[in-house]
């Protein structure tokens, strides 16, 4: 291993949640750099997003248009932010002003919102990933020691090894359809999405495998899936 002095990150747990981006509101406090990407990323999801900022970088003229973006130019003063705190679910807190971010932080403490600080990520509860999507999976991941540019390289080795396995994953999804109802369905499910399973998979006999184990034809029901550029075991 080339040199390098390795920081130990063994300490910090996180927790992995979806969430359905239409239902969430996302209040951001700051009109910097920070506080436009967040917006961009996550407007671009299909959260509400409203950022409150005396000021706001010019990149921001990009976003005003955008129907699930409200951008409201006004001071961040600490009564006026709580009634914008209280009517979201997550709050970005991106001021250059540390007086003012450790009273929103305190205030979210208080009330029990998420929030994220884009200053230091330690000191909020949120981490926001990078998000990947394939047709058929979305995926996010973040480096422990924080640094989303390393994540962002990552996701596109990790999105370019699943779409080698799109095709599978349709199929799998399939077959979880058909079996949904089924009292086996959790033992199919454990055999289906197997290293042994997806060998037969890639002989084009998965069918036959499925039948022949469990009664199950497939082909009655799924449509034709093409294998194509199939990664080797």
């Amino acid at each position: 291993m080339r040199g390098h002095n390795k920081q130990d990150f063994s300490a910090i747990n996180y927790t992995m949640i979806s969430l359905l981006s239409s239902k969430v509101k996302i209040l951001i406090v700051g009109g910097g750099e920070a506080a436009f990407i967040k917006c961009r990323t996550f407007s671009k999801e299909g959260c509400y997003v409203t950022v409150v900022s005396k000021e706001f970088n010019k990149q921001f003229s990009k976003l005003q248009d955008i129907y699930n973006v409200k951008l409201i130019k006004d001071e961040c003063k600490k009564d006026y932010i709580k009634n914008y705190i209280d009517i979201n679910h997550i709050v970005i807190i991106a001021t250059n002003s540390n007086i003012i971010n450790e009273s929103i932080k305190n205030y979210c403490d208080e009330k029990n919102k998420l929030y994220l600080n884009c200053e230091d990520f330690t000191q909020g509860l949120v981490v926001k990933p990078v998000q990947g999507d394939t047709s058929n999976m979305k995926f996010a991941l973040h480096t422990k020691g924080g640094s989303p540019k390393t994540s962002l390289f990552m996701s596109k080795i990790i999105k370019d090894k699943i779409e080698e396995y799109s095709n599978f994953i349709d199929y799998t999804c399939s077959i979880r359809n058909i079996v949904k109802r089924r009292l086996q369905k959790k033992e199919i499910m454990n055999f289906v999405c197997s290293e042994d399973f997806y060998f037969f998979y890639t002989k084009d006999v998965q069918n036959i495998i499925i039948e022949m184990f469990y009664g199950i034809e497939p082909e009655k029901t799924l449509t034709t899936f093409q294998k194509e550029s199939l990664p080797i075991l």
